[in-house]
């Protein structure tokens, strides 16, 4: 009986894990990131831009948290080659990086209503404790408050010889991401997973948004990045697959 209960226990986390990956939400595509780096072995940090209410913050570590919980059932296999690659993947070290002004949208010429100053105005007090509550808090979690360019040296001293896995760019303005792409530059290696949450707004326009700002990055960056999949409405996940 006590057999029975384990194989049906094991069934039915493998097909949540099934109904995660085929989300088309948030939290899905956090799953499905989070998934491909540890089937990667990808070693490096969660940065995510743009931080609001810290919905994402949240889902981003718990699906991390699914993989290191995999990852300890790994460690009891009777097969050799999977306790060692838990061992590799059990030893490394996440840090999660949330930049934010906690202030809202700032000004900008955007023309559209759901990204005027102000709006998705976050406080950071409440997202500390949002994360606590799911055992995200410092050391492991850092926060920068303040416009990207402000705090980018702050971020590149807590990154020096770290390299990012995910980059989750949910600053939605052409210029925000455009300054959140170039802080990035030298944190992308191959395989990191870019997720551009409003990459299909303003109707799917080249010549604005996250859309422009990323094409404009991939003209100039020396690396290469294809399309993966898309996610919630206007969402979109890429991957950097080389440089040029």
């Amino acid at each position: 009986m006590k057999v029975l209960k384990e194989r049906v226990r094991g069934i039915v986390q493998n097909k949540l894990g099934m109904i995660k990956i085929n989300r088309n939400d948030r939290k899905g595509a956090l799953h499905r990131a989070w998934g491909y780096v540890y089937s990667n072995q990808l070693e490096g940090d969660y940065i995510e831009f743009g931080v609001y209410h810290g919905d994402s913050l949240v889902e981003s570590y718990l699906s991390y948290m699914e993989a290191q919980t995999w990852i300890e059932g790994q460690l009891k296999s009777n097969e050799p080659w999977r306790v060692e690659m838990a061992k590799y993947n059990k030893q490394r070290q996440v840090f999660f990086h949330a930049l934010d002004t906690f202030e809202g949208m700032p000004e900008n010429t955007e023309g559209y209503l759901a990204f005027s100053k102000g709006n998705f105005c976050g406080n950071l007090e409440n997202v500390k404790k949002a994360c606590a509550t799911h055992g995200l808090c410092e050391p492991q979690l850092k926060f920068y408050k303040g416009i990207f360019s402000a705090t980018a040296s702050q971020l590149g001293q807590n990154m020096a010889q770290r390299k990012a896995s995910i980059i989750n760019f949910d600053c939605d303005l052409y210029q925000s991401t455009k300054d959140a792409l170039e802080i990035s530059a030298s944190l992308i290696q191959t395989g990191t997973v870019m997720m551009m949450d409003d990459y299909n707004s303003f109707s799917a326009d080249n010549s604005k948004g996250q859309r422009k700002a990323f094409h404009e990055f991939c003209k100039t960056s020396c690396f290469q990045f294809e399309a993966w999949f898309a996610y919630m409405y206007v969402g979109q996940a890429f991957l950097c697959v080389g440089h040029k």
